[in-house]
């Protein structure tokens, strides 16, 4: 896994970058684009991966797509594809699983529908409900409610759906724009509707199309029949979220940033994070295709941001820095996003010494003096994004996962870059385990590689593979003496390596050389054992052959024990007594140690 540490700003900065797309709209516009047909053209979209989902998808049900990095422009029309099994991975994307899933029920052929393992647990089921309202057959294939589905029908009906509309607006959106190939179709919310500024976006675009929507105080949408979509050329203008992320960061550090590419009258759901930003006492220009923030510092609020979610990550990190409590209301959706994201905020702002507590709906921030921390991303482009805000500050803010950001933003770190945010790649150390034989340093080291995502490598069977024979044969053949001296000729091979887990031999602790050579690029962690545990987990194991001239195992390990001691305490970062511990829970200590 590779970890980034962002490189503070260490002065107000006056600076302009310019924005990429917005995925949103450009996803949308694949979807009309798709409908509209031959000839269509999408200029300035956003290639990341979310997009690239959705039109790898789209090719696969049989669209033909000519792209490049400034236009894309649909080859065939819907008339084209043709009935047959296809399946659609939507990957981490959220938007093309539930836009794709409305368009698949009036396509031919059976088309199956999932994503990687995160977004197989976000709710679908609301959609599906609807869906079949109009007449869609929609099976799921493991959990209900949930991806993966199979889509069976190649049409609907004419008529009334009925659908919360607290859960996500991206339901309501998916029904939206396939309306038009069905007929007269009424969607009444039942409940309130939420993220109301993302229905906004989808009926704006529509109408760019060729299709009026009837939005009766977002209560009811209704859609008249014989309503086409239009071939056209629709132009995807910058993405506000990816601004914001910018504008934070002229807050916290009190400069000047300008965000080029952008519309200053757009209809995102994130200019209401603008509105935030003024609140807190920093000033906002709107130009000519750019948004100017002149940041004045942060200071604790009470908001409610159930119209732009998206950015509540956001504002918890300024809220870490400010001299009060910040109430952040209408969060209840994000706990069904790429990841229970209030949980993810939590445990973030703990590591960085910030209270924060939650109820069903509010996430509130107890503002202080945070501290530098690694940050987790949960595979969560926006986790990565709003915590590096933090780093335009506070140095030794560090990344975990920081290609994530590709799923919208990937140009992301340049662009923090040219604005004079650096970072740096973080060259993460080896764990290193040391200990006697039997204190578990080989089942230890396994569950910590498969735990932490890292390659395990153990010293005696690299040494068994470089003399080709097990590590009895060399003893009994060649003698302890040339066994360290191999020993010690690994451990400096070995030591080029990084972020590996290496589960060493007991006796790598008597020559210092192996010692001094390992440490320059690892954590030692002594598993300590008393001879008795140790005995008993040993047993009489004859691929382990005594180290001393003793008459028993219990002798022996006492023995070699008593030598060694001084030695492991010595070269040890961590000591885990492991007597009264199985594996997993040595394991998780062991994380625990080293993140804290």
């Amino acid at each position: 896994m590779e970890t980034i540490e962002i490189i503070p700003l260490h002065k107000k900065i006056n600076a302009a970058v310019s924005i990429p797309g917005s995925k949103s709209y450009t996803n949308r516009a694949l979807i009309l684009a798709t409908i509209a047909g031959k000839g269509t053209k999408i200029l300035h979209p956003l290639i990341s991966d979310d997009t690239k989902a959705m039109i790898n998808c789209l090719k696969a049900l049989g669209v033909k797509f000519s792209i490049n990095k400034t236009l894309i422009e649909v080859l065939n029309s819907l008339g084209a594809i043709k009935g047959r099994n296809v399946n659609l991975d939507a990957n981490l994307s959220g938007t093309t699983i539930r836009f794709l899933l409305a368009l698949s029920t009036v396509l031919p052929g059976i088309k199956t529908l999932s994503g990687e393992a995160s977004l197989n647990k976000r709710p679908i089921g609301e959609l599906v409900d609807a869906l079949k309202q109009l007449g869609a057959k929609i099976e799921y294939l493991e959990k209900k409610g949930y991806p993966p589905v199979r889509v069976l029908s190649s049409k609907l009906r004419s008529g009334t759906v009925k659908i919360k509309g607290d859960i996500s607006s991206q339901f309501i959106s998916a029904l939206l724009m396939i309306a038009p190939l069905v007929g007269e179709v009424n969607i009444e919310i039942i409940g309130n509707q939420s993220s109301k500024p993302f229905i906004d976006m989808t009926i704006v675009i529509m109408e760019k199309f060729g299709i009026r929507v009837n939005n009766l105080n977002y209560r009811k949408y209704l859609i008249s029949d014989g309503q086409k979509y239009k071939t056209q050329k629709y132009t995807v203008e910058g993405d506000i979220s990816s601004a914001t992320y910018f504008f934070a960061i002229a807050v916290l550090t009190k400069s000047k940033v300008s965000v080029k590419n952008i519309n200053p009258n757009s209809k995102q759901a994130d200019m209401a994070f603008l509105k935030i930003l003024e609140k807190m006492g920093s000033k906002v220009v709107f130009g000519k295709e750019e948004i100017v923030v002149f940041g004045k510092g942060v200071k604790a609020l009470n908001v409610d941001m159930e119209d732009c979610p998206d950015q509540v990550q956001t504002l918890a990190v300024l809220a870490a820095f400010s001299d009060g409590i910040t109430k952040i209301a209408g969060v209840k959706s994000l706990r069904v996003k790429e990841t229970n994201r209030i949980l993810a905020i939590k445990n973030e702002l703990k590591k960085m010494g910030i209270k924060a507590k939650s109820s069903q709906n509010s996430l509130t921030i107890f503002g202080g003096n945070p501290k530098p921390a690694t940050i987790n991303t949960y595979s969560d482009h926006r986790m990565a994004m709003s915590f590096a805000v933090a780093g335009s500050l506070l140095s030794g803010m560090r990344i975990n996962n920081p290609d994530v950001v590709n799923k919208t933003f990937p140009d992301f770190w340049e662009k923090l870059n040219s604005i004079g945010v650096k970072n740096t790649k973080v060259t993460e150390k080896n764990i290193v385990l040391i200990g006697m034989r039997g204190s578990g340093k080989t089942t230890v080291g396994k569950l910590l590689a498969k735990k932490m995502n890292k390659q395990y490598l153990e010293l005696d069977d690299l040494i068994a593979k470089k003399l080709g024979m097990k590590i009895p044969a060399i003893v009994e053949k060649k003698g302890w003496s040339y066994f360290r001296e191999k020993e010690s000729e690994v451990a400096q091979e070995v030591a080029l390596h990084a972020d590996k887990i290496i589960s060493t031999g007991g006796g790598i602790v008597i020559k210092d050389v192996n010692i001094k050579v390992l440490k320059k690029n690892s954590v030692f962690i002594f598993l300590n054992a008393s001879a008795k545990t140790l005995v008993k987990r040993i047993g009489e194991d004859s691929n382990r052959p005594f180290l001393t001239k003793a008459k028993s195992r219990q002798e022996d390990i006492e023995n070699v024990l008593k030598e060694r001691m001084k030695l492991y305490k010595k070269a040890a970062d961590y000591l885990i007594d492991t007597d009264n511990l199985n594996s997993y829970e040595v394991a998780d200590q062991i994380i625990r140690r080293i993140k804290s």
